[in-house]
Order: structure tokens, then C-alpha cells, then sequence
């Protein structure tokens, strides 16, 4: 069992591993065994993403929503917009692919009439962060069902296949163009969340995790008061400063327990809990098992 490739830089900001430089696009599929039983945490990537569940639950969030998303279903992820994707269930079998690609994939070159006129209308509606596509819905099931076809055209490759894919995706382009029009007419006064701020928030939070931090300490890096600090968490996440904290903390330590042999105790310190009895009681608050289950359950799950 493990996660997806998820490569990310110092500002936790995922990087796109595209098959080659000449065409910025990229799939992701989790092979035999890329089911994923910890979260992975809040991110993001300047690229646009198509995911599908191919098994399982996942709870996608991002600053302004969440969808709970079942095999079957999929979701469209802006460029840039912050999300986090946690198993229903951490004893299922979760699993998803994602396809990846730049704005260039469609337009050719950043300025072009194609850009201007398609691309950049929507990667600037910040109010369409995220847009599902559950198989149930006939319409989205159309569009499921190109996802489909470009994941066994990436798959099979052959001659054309980067004309066929672009083809593809420009085609489905149109739909999410319609998605940000709609967006922007009918949320003319929404605020979008302050997505720079808490960003800066949260790449402190990564860097200094396992130290001992106060709610002070981390809203004196923008600098903001702790009630402002709270209220951006609240508005952009939906959770507190020290929930998201737990969170990340969790992550780290889930990592440590499938890919070390560290005691529980030391993963605990490490990941800055400070007991083991309080690091447990977190982590089987947040995954409804201890994490001495939950190594036997990732052990079980590559050595069946």
C-alpha cells in the first residue's frame, strides 16, 4: 500500500513529473497495490487535474468545499487552488488516477489567442476550485467517460496518442469553460478565500511541525493577531490552526510508521506529540485505530 507519487517542494507545493518535456502532461495511475490509507495533505500545483476514484471512498476538500467522492466518480481541480484528499474509510481499499497538464497543453504557448480567450478565464475564476463529476449524473458520466478513454490513450500511447489526447481534453475543455461562467455569473459577490495568506501560514506549520508551536507563534509569521488567525483557518480550511497542525503532524508520523522501524515513542517526539499517549490518542481520534494497528494493517497490506 502507498501514496501516490506526490512530490512536493519547501512551500509544500506539488510538483508535476510530466513523461517528457516536450509535452506538459502527465498521468498518474497507483499500480497494483497504490491504494492509500493515510491523508494526503493540503498542497497544490500550478497544473489543472482530472482525478478518478478506481476503488473506495475519498473525501476531496478544498477552501471553499468538500465532496465525498465514491468509486466511479471523479473531480476537476483548478490550477493553484489548495486540496486534501482523506479515505473514507483507512481500512478500504482507496485508490485514484489523476490526469495533470499545464496551460500550454492547450493553448501552445502562454499569450496566445487560445490562452486569452480559454485557458486563463478559468484558472483566474478562483470561485471554481474544484467541480465533481459523480457517475450517477448522466451528464457527468459523459465526461467520466473521456477521462476514461485519455487515461487508455496515455496508457497505450502509439503513434498520435499526444494529438488524440490533446484533442481529447480540449473538447472536455469547453464543459469546464461553461463550469467558470457559471461560477462567475452566479457568485458575482462572493468573496474568494485569502488562499496567499493561509498559504504562508501553512509552509510555516510544515517547516517547523515538530516543535512546540502556539497559536501566537504561527500567526506572528504573516503578521496577524490570533483571532485573525483563527478566522483565516476557519474561512480558508474550515478547521482551527491547531487542528490543521494535528493533521500535518499525523501525516508525518503515518509515514514514519510504514516506512521506518522507529518505536511509537520515538515517532511520537519526532513528529512533535510529545507522549505517545497523547499521539495515540489523536491519531485513533482521527483514524479509529492506534498506530501500532495501523503498521500491521499497511504490513498486511503489501506482504498479504
Amino acid at each position: 500500500m502507498q501514496l501516490l507519487p506526490i512530490h512536493m517542494d519547501d512551500h509544500q507545493k506539488e510538483t508535476i513529473r510530466f513523461r517528457s518535456t516536450l509535452l506538459s502532461y502527465s498521468f498518474y495511475t497507483p499500480g497494483p497495490k497504490g491504494s492509500f490509507c493515510g491523508d494526503i495533505p493540503w498542497h497544490w500545483h500550478d497544473e489543472f487535474e482530472f482525478g478518478c476514484v478506481l476503488g473506495g471512498g475519498v473525501l476531496y476538500k478544498t477552501s471553499l468545499s468538500e465532496y465525498v467522492l465514491r468509486e466511479g466518480d471523479g473531480i476537476f481541480i483548478n490550477s493553484g487552488v489548495l486540496h486534501y484528499l482523506h479515505p473514507l474509510n483507512p481500512t478500504e481499499n482507496a485508490q485514484i488516477s489523476s490526469h495533470f497538464f499545464d496551460k500550454t497543453f492547450l493553448s501552445g504557448a502562454p499569450g496566445s489567442v487560445f490562452d486569452l480567450k480559454y485557458i486563463t478565464p478559468v484558472q483566474e475564476t478562483r470561485l471554481l476550485d474544484a467541480y465533481p463529476l459523480y457517475r450517477s449524473c448522466a451528464q457527468s458520466r459523459q465526461f467520466l467517460d473521456q477521462l476514461k478513454e485519455a487515461s487508455q490513450i496515455s496508457s497505450q500511447g502509439g503513434p498520435f496518442y499526444e494529438l488524440r489526447l490533446r484533442s481529447l481534453f480540449s473538447g472536455m475543455w469547453e464543459t469546464v469553460y461553461d463550469w467558470a461562467l457559471k461560477k462567475r455569473s452566479h457568485n458575482a459577490d462572493t468573496v474568494p478565500p485569502d488562499n496567499e495568506r493561509i498559504k504562508q501560514l501553512l509552509i510555516f506549520i510544515q517547516s517547523h511541525y515538530s516543535e512546540r508551536l502556539s497559536i501566537a507563534r504561527i500567526a506572528a509569521q504573516i503578521p496577524i493577531s490570533e483571532r485573525e488567525c483563527y478566522r483565516l483557518f476557519k474561512n480558508s480550511l474550515g478547521i482551527s490552526p491547531i487542528d490543521y497542525l494535528n493533521s500535518f503532524r499525523l501525516q508525518k508520523a503515518m509515514e514514519l510508521l510504514t516506512s521506518t522501524r522507529q518505536s511509537i515513542v520515538d515517532i511520537a517526539m519526532e513528529t512533535g506529540f510529545n507522549s505517545s499517549s497523547y499521539f495515540g490518542k489523536i491519531f485513533k481520534q482521527y483514524y479509529q485505530m492506534t498506530p501500532k494497528q495501523y503498521r500491521t494493517f499497511c504490513q498486511t497490506a503489501r506482504h498479504p
